[in-house]
C-alpha cells in the first residue's frame, strides 16, 4: 500500500546571506543617487528595497541567533561605528542616529517579544519618539511586522503590501497615472522587496558576517571621499 508524501508547507526565503547582499546592493545603489546623483530618482526607488530586506535579516536572525545578547550588541557596536560616516557622507547632525539604530531596536522589540519581556518592546518603540534615527519608528514596526509573518507567505504578501501603501503616504510623489488620479509614492516602492522575501530560495548563500557589518560604514566612507574630489 504505497502513501503519497505530506506536501511542503509554503516557505518564504531564509536564505539571509543571499537577502543581505541583495539589501547592500541596492542601499549602495541608494546612497550613490543620494551623495552623487540627486536628481536620479530611480537611483532612490531601487534604495527602497534594501531597509526590508536589512529588516527581514534580523526577523529571521532573531529566530535563529544563539545568542540575543550577543547579537544586539554587535548591532549596537556597528551603529557607534557608523555614526561618524552616516553623518558626514550624509550630512546628517550628530543628534540622528544612522539604520543600525533602528536595527538594534527592532532587534530589542522582537526580544521582548520572544521571551515575554513585553517592556524591551515597549521601550524600544518609545526610543524611537525621543531619539531621531533613519526610518524610526516605521523601521522598527517594518522588523517587527516581518517577525510576526515570517512564516506565513499569505500574512506576509498581505500585511506587507498594506504596511507599504501606508508607509508611502509620507512620502514624496514620484509618479502620476490616469490624470493625476493615481500618485505612486517614492516609500510605497518599498514593496519591491516583496518577492524576494517571499522567494523559497533553497540554498544557504555563505556570506562573512563581517563583510555585511562593513559594508555599512565602509561604502559611505569611499562615497564621502569621491564626492569631496570631484564636488
Amino acid at each position: 500500500m504505497s502513501t503519497k508524501a505530506a506536501p511542503l508547507a509554503p516557505r518564504t526565503n531564509y536564505d539571509t546571506g543571499l537577502t543581505g547582499l541583495i539589501a547592500v546592493f541596492c542601499m549602495v545603489v541608494d546612497h550613490v543617487g543620494v551623495i552623487l546623483f540627486p536628481s536620479a530618482t530611480i537611483l532612490r526607488v531601487v534604495g527602497r528595497i534594501a531597509l526590508p530586506l536589512f529588516a527581514w535579516g534580523i526577523a529571521v536572525g532573531a529566530e535563529h541567533t544563539r545568542s540575543m545578547e550577543r547579537y544586539a550588541l554587535r548591532l549596537f557596536v556597528m551603529m557607534i561605528i557608523s555614526q561618524p560616516f552616516y553623518m558626514y557622507a550624509l550630512v546628517h547632525p550628530l543628534s540622528k542616529l544612522n539604520i543600525f539604530a533602528v536595527l538594534f531596536l527592532g532587534l530589542v522589540a522582537i526580544w521582548g517579544i520572544r521571551d515575554g519581556k513585553l517592556y524591551l518592546t515597549v521601550l524600544a518603540l518609545l526610543f524611537t519618539q525621543f531619539v531621531d534615527m533613519d526610518y524610526g519608528l516605521r523601521g522598527v514596526l517594518c522588523v517587527l511586522l516581518l517577525y510576526a509573518t515570517r512564516k506565513n507567505p499569505l500574512a506576509l504578501a498581505i500585511c506587507f503590501s498594506v504596511y507599504c501603501v501606508l508607509w508611502g503616504e509620507s512620502s514624496r510623489v514620484i509618479l502620476t497615472l490616469l490624470d493625476g488620479q493615481i500618485r505612486i509614492r517614492l516609500q510605497t516602492m518599498a514593496i519591491l522587496a516583496l518577492p524576494i522575501l517571499l522567494w523559497p530560495a533553497a540554498s544557504r548563500t555563505k556570506v562573512p558576517r563581517w563583510l555585511m557589518y562593513a559594508a555599512y560604514p565602509a561604502h559611505l566612507g569611499v562615497l564621502y571621499i569621491i564626492k569631496s574630489i570631484y564636488k
